[in-house]
This record gives C-alpha cells, sequence and structure tokens, in this order.
C-alpha cells in the first residue's frame, strides 16, 4: 500500500513540476513583451502601495495624484499576497508572474489530489495532467490577476468539501469554512458557495449530524470575512466585501451590453461625477441604482442579455470574437485562447461522461457541480466572459478525467504482480 501511494506521490510531483515549467515558459517566455494592464495593473499598484503604505489605499490615486483614498474595490487577499515580497523589495511585475507560476502549480496539485478522491489514483493523475496542459487554465498564470490564487483556493475548497464527507469532524468543516472564506477574500461571489456547495454538501450527511458541520462552515469563513468587513463598515460607514458592484453592475447594463456586436459584455466604463465624493461605497450604491433603473427599464431584453452573458463565459456565443476579447481585456495570448476553447468543448463533452459514471457508481456530483452553477449565475446576473470560469474550469478537469478514465483500457498488471 505504502509503495502504491509513493508511485502515485512521486508521478503526481513530477506533473506538477512540469506544470510549472510550462507556466513559467508561458509567463515568463511567450508573454514577456506583452504590458500588463487593466486590472492586473491596478492588483499589481495596489500591493506596492499596500507594501509600502501597509494601508489599502486607492492606487493611482496615491501614486499619481497624492491623495490618500480608502478602497475595497478589488478584494484585499490577492493584493496581500502579492505585497508579501513586495516588504522585501521584490515587486517587479516578473515576482507576480512567478507568484501566478507557482499558484498555477498549486492548482494542479490540488487537482490531482481532488481527483483522486473522486475516482481513484488514475483518474488523480489524469485530471492534473489534463489541469497541466489545459490552455485555460495556463493563461491564469500569466495574466497578473486573482484568477490564479481563485483557482487553487477552489479546488482547495473541493478537496476539503469531500473530505468533510469522508468523515464529519468541527476541524474539517472549520477548514472548509476558512477555504471558502479565503476564496471569498479573493473573489467575492465564491461567499455564493456557502449555499451552492456547503449545504448540500451538509444534507448529505446523517440526519443527526448535520447541524454541528453547518455551522462550522459558516464559522470558518465568518472568521476569515468578518474582520474585512468590519473594516469596511468602519472605513465606509456600510458593510461591503467590496466596493465594485455598482460599477460592474453599470457598465454591464447599459444600451451598448444589451444591443450589438458587445452584448452581454461590460462595455460601458460607467463615469463618476467628482461631487459623487471618494467614498467607494456610496459611489457602489449609486451605480447600482443607475444599473437596476436601466435594467427595470429594459426588462424585456434582459432574459436575452442574460442568457448571452452565460453563454459567452462557456464559449458558446461568438467564441472568436470572445477570445479576441479576452486576448485584449485580460492580457491572455490570442493563440492560447483560442486554443482553450475546442479544449473547453472536448473537455466538456467528457466530463458530461464522467458525470453519468459517477451517477452510475452512485457516487454524489453536488460538490464538482456546485462551482458550475455559481459561474454561470453570476455570469448571468453581471457579464459574460473566460475570466468568470476559472472556478468551474477545476472541476471540469477532475470530471473529464473521469470520463476519459472509463473510455481508456486499463492496463493489466503483470502475472506475478496479480498472484502476489
Amino acid at each position: 500500500m505504502r509503495a502504491v501511494a509513493s508511485k502515485f506521490g512521486s508521478r503526481l510531483a513530477a506533473i506538477v513540476v512540469a506544470a510549472l515549467a510550462i507556466r513559467l515558459l508561458y509567463a515568463l517566455v511567450v508573454m514577456a513583451d506583452d504590458p500588463v494592464t487593466g486590472d492586473g495593473r491596478e492588483f499589481h499598484l495596489l500591493a506596492r502601495v499596500l507594501a509600502e503604505q501597509e494601508r489599502y489605499l486607492q492606487p493611482f490615486q496615491f501614486l499619481f495624484r497624492d491623495e490618500i483614498v480608502p478602497t475595497a474595490e478589488k478584494p484585499v487577499l490577492y493584493p496581500l499576497l502579492l505585497a508579501l515580497p513586495g516588504e522585501l523589495g521584490l515587486s517587479s511585475y516578473t515576482v507576480q508572474h512567478l507568484l501566478d507560476c507557482l499558484l498555477g502549480a498549486a492548482t494542479v496539485l490540488v487537482v490531482g489530489l481532488l481527483g483522486r478522491r473522486v475516482g481513484g489514483e488514475r483518474v488523480g493523475l489524469l485530471a492534473a495532467g489534463i489541469a497541466t496542459l489545459y490552455p485555460m487554465l495556463i493563461v491564469l498564470s500569466g495574466a497578473a490577476r486573482s484568477e490564479a490564487l481563485y483557482a487553487a483556493l477552489v479546488a482547495l475548497a473541493l478537496l476539503l468539501a469531500y473530505r468533510l464527507l469522508d468523515r464529519p469532524s468541527a476541524g474539517r468543516a472549520l477548514a472548509l469554512g476558512a477555504a471558502l472564506g479565503l476564496a471569498t477574500l479573493t473573489r467575492s461571489e465564491a461567499l455564493l458557495l456557502l449555499a451552492l456547495l456547503a449545504l448540500p454538501l451538509v444534507s448529505l450527511l446523517p440526519h443527526d449530524r448535520r447541524l454541528a458541520p453547518a455551522g462550522l462552515v459558516a464559522l470558518g469563513c465568518a472568521l476569515l470575512v468578518l474582520p474585512w468587513v468590519a473594516r469596511n463598515w468602519i472605513v465606509f460607514d456600510r458593510p461591503a466585501l467590496s466596493t465594485n458592484e455598482g460599477g460592474l453592475l453599470a457598465g454591464a447594463n447599459c444600451d451598448a451590453a444589451y444591443h450589438g456586436s458587445l452584448i452581454g459584455t461590460w462595455p460601458c466604463f460607467p463615469r463618476v461625477p467628482r461631487s459623487w465624493g471618494t467614498n467607494e461605497a456610496e459611489i457602489s450604491a449609486r451605480l447600482r441604482r443607475r444599473a437596476l433603473d436601466y435594467a427595470g427599464d429594459h426588462a424585456s431584453r434582459l432574459p436575452l442579455v442574460a442568457a448571452v452573458r452565460a453563454l459567452r463565459t462557456w464559449e458558446l456565443y461568438q467564441p472568436r470574437a470572445q477570445a479576441l476579447l479576452e486576448h485584449r481585456i485580460a492580457d491572455r495570448n490570442l493563440r492560447l485562447q483560442q486554443a482553450g476553447v475546442p479544449a473547453l468543448y472536448l473537455l466538456a463533452v467528457l466530463a458530461l461522461y464522467g458525470g453519468v459514471v459517477l451517477r452510475r457508481r452512485g457516487r454524489p456530483l453536488r460538490v464538482l457541480v456546485a462551482p458550475l452553477v455559481l459561474v454561470t449565475l453570476v455570469a448571468a446576473l453581471t457579464y459574460g466572459s473566460s475570466r468568470f470560469r476559472a472556478a468551474a474550469d477545476v472541476p471540469l478537469t477532475v470530471l473529464a478525467a473521469v470520463g476519459l478514465a472509463a473510455l481508456l483500457p486499463r492496463r493489466r498488471e503483470p502475472a506475478e504482480a496479480v498472484a502476489a
């Protein structure tokens, strides 16, 4: 048994090393001449200011206008992670890319462990191999955005969910809650996984052992998230996970987002009058009201727009145009982004078959399906983007590995091994 486990560990380690090498090649060679723009630049500057000033401030106002304006536009965990090497003077974009590559390799490692829990060691190695080569996971390591961390944390949460299901305990419930809390501090929509993942998971436990794990998962999440919410409450005079909700909705609910070639995207950068002040929470609330008013006035178009948003996220609406858009706005290599589209289609087919295989074996799918539902729901409510699919690409690789393992012939063991 130990020899088998050691063989799995050594093979998984080799795959993880290969995954790291591929991501380093992509981030430091393929993307070497591409400037970091948009959110990637903002994350970089947020971390720089955080390391230098030990305060979470709007970076552009501080660095270019010498204005001190508190911020919560971006959840804090990814900038905080980037700020750690910044404390040692290591704050270049290259360092940021290196961290993202390490996070990408960590994602592959956890995907391998998750696959082993779902379908055995063969599935675990296949899942890690798929995650290593899947273009949509590779591009996360060169975009300098929080999805690299987010994918790793979602994978960890899924693994911890299965471990809680295997042997319920207070420690495992708290650990799952903590993973969800960390994911929420990376991308705030992860808080929905409490309802989409934790509650359905707890329902699989015996009736007399459900209440305590449910409460402990929520507690583990709250212990990490509430201090951040409290900080924002003090700073902005109202509780908030992040203050970008209003701008997010305003940019996705406008004429260009409801009609024409950019339907279902985020084409309208919201303009904020200086008279609104600098309180991000108040600005977000005003923009949210503006967005909801627009959506209400165009309610007849909303079902179509929401459907297009979801289809764009799953590369099912004008995939060529969507790949070009992601290349331009999300700092992704165009060829690799384009290659990711047929790869997604192939994985989706294998994943559907993998889901059928697991159901036939009597294995619950709720854990792996939760991120798929989350991504689709968030896209329909906001706008369509491949970036939103980072959480779903993790269970997709595992389900695809299950399907692939069921299709591939099993290697026969030598007669001596069988006899032994």
